[in-house]
């Protein structure tokens, strides 16, 4: 069966989005980019795994109402389902897991502004053009 990863753009009342940067020895792209999220548990719904995902990586405790699905994309081995999350807070306090290193919240407008790295996992690539798209 091919693999499920839940991924999620959460964002603040400021409408800023939370981006997490893998540690050092994170199994694929250390310090690159990433998204609160990952893969879906054997049974579980994709909505339960990105509340669960969500909540192991930051510590942010969101609910089924807070989410939706923004896109989803088949690739060979995987595929990866985009979430839309929305907090009722800005300042909110940020726990992260062993996974990341740091995190910084940042308007869709900075996101482009930096622009992609050709280093960068494929699938951010596909995230970052839909950020592009739904912007413009």
């Amino acid at each position: 069966m091919k693999k499920i990863v839940a991924k999620a753009l959460v964002r603040n009342l400021d409408g800023k989005l939370l981006l997490l940067y893998r540690g050092k020895t994170h199994p694929h792209f250390p310090g690159h980019l990433d998204l609160p999220g990952g893969e879906v548990e054997e049974g579980e719904q994709i909505k339960d795994a990105i509340i669960r995902e969500i909540q192991e990586e930051t510590g942010i405790v969101i609910t089924s109402s807070q989410t939706s699905e923004a896109f989803e994309i088949n690739y060979p081995n995987v595929n990866h389902v985009l979430f839309n999350a929305n907090v009722s807070e800005n300042d909110l306090a940020v726990r992260l897991s062993w996974e990341h290193q740091g995190y910084e919240w940042l308007s869709v407008e900075e996101i482009i502004i930096r622009g992609i790295d050709s280093s960068m996992d494929p699938y951010y690539v596909d995230v970052f053009n839909y950020l592009v798209k739904k912007s413009s």
